[in-house]
């Protein structure tokens, strides 16, 4: 494993365990830039902090599960897993109770040993519908 893929490790291992600011402070640098994030957070380490907070106050078991990792210089990324249970406040959606099961997608830039830049997507419509946000697709 490298040491990159050693932080992200250490990092989504904090958050697991509810840690929001261990995980960020690990991970990322303080002037990282993020991008594919909801809106409604800002697209710096700060933005960031709270939108992991908002998640884990709508779906405090939430779990990170990496399923590929690809290391290319200083570049890392991850095909994951988000699991939980939707029992809070998460976008604007009251507690469901509903089981979550969403798959993403990350690529995060390193200088140094710290990530200086992330691009992200979720599955954004499963989670959504999830959590009774949007009707469940036909057939699911």
């Amino acid at each position: 494993m490298s040491d990159h893929a050693t932080t992200i490790a250490s990092a989504v291992q904090q958050l697991n365990a509810g840690d929001v600011h261990g995980y960020v402070t690990t991970l990322y640098s303080p002037e990282a830039v993020f991008h594919g994030f909801p809106p409604a957070f800002p697209g710096d380490r700060d933005g960031i902090t709270s939108f992991f907070q908002a998640l884990r106050a709508g779906v405090p078991d939430a779990t990170i599960t990496a399923q590929d990792l690809v290391v290319a210089g200083d570049t890392v990324t991850v095909r994951f897993t988000l699991t939980g249970t939707h029992t809070g406040e998460l976008l604007g959606v009251a507690g469901s109770g509903a089981a979550i099961d969403v798959e993403g997608l990350t690529v995060l830039r390193f200088v140094g040993d710290r990530c200086v830049e992330r691009w992200n997507r979720l599955d954004d419509l499963t989670l959504l519908s999830q959590i009774g946000a949007l009707p469940a697709p036909a057939g699911a």
